[in-house]
């Protein structure tokens, strides 16, 4: 209500976010300060899970340009001030290593603190429910669902 009322103009200074699962398995967690955003991946599948994505002509036209090739890194950091479009991934930049390193252990202790299940491995599907497996192109395809 702080931040409502306009008594202040920021709660927290730290975001997280999180996905497990959309129509496929994809974990990716985050935490985005005023000036940095990094984001981790927890999946050994290092493209873009494009069942995650509906089908649409949008979609068709980037998955004909080769989107679905696409490389997606383990880590992403990206400076929101200077690029807040986040074009440049400076996870590989040796002048943002510091940065990298406290943003990578932001994120571990609030992993901690919500003890998130990635922490102990993939997360299975909650029972009864049924998933896109990670290399299929659409949400309407086959998924894994049980038999009936």
């Amino acid at each position: 209500m702080p931040v409502v009322r306009g008594e202040t103009a920021t709660v927290n200074d730290a975001l997280f976010a999180e996905t497990t699962y959309h129509a496929a398995y994809q974990p990716l967690r985050a935490v985005r300060t005023e000036r940095f955003k990094y984001i981790r991946r927890f999946s050994d599948y290092d493209r873009p899970v494009l069942a995650n994505c509906d089908d649409s002509a949008s979609k068709s036209i980037l998955v004909e340009a080769g989107w679905g090739e696409q490389r997606v890194p383990e880590e992403q950091l990206y400076d929101l001030l200077f690029d807040p479009n986040e074009l440049d991934d400076l996870s590989a930049n040796p002048t943002r290593l510091q940065i990298l390193s406290e943003m990578r252990e932001r994120l571990l202790e609030w992993m901690r603190a919500t003890e998130d299940p990635l922490l102990d491995g993939p997360v299975p599907e909650p029972a009864g429910a049924w998933s896109n497996n990670p290399a299929q192109a659409s949400p309407n395809d086959p998924t894994s669902a049980p038999e009936r």
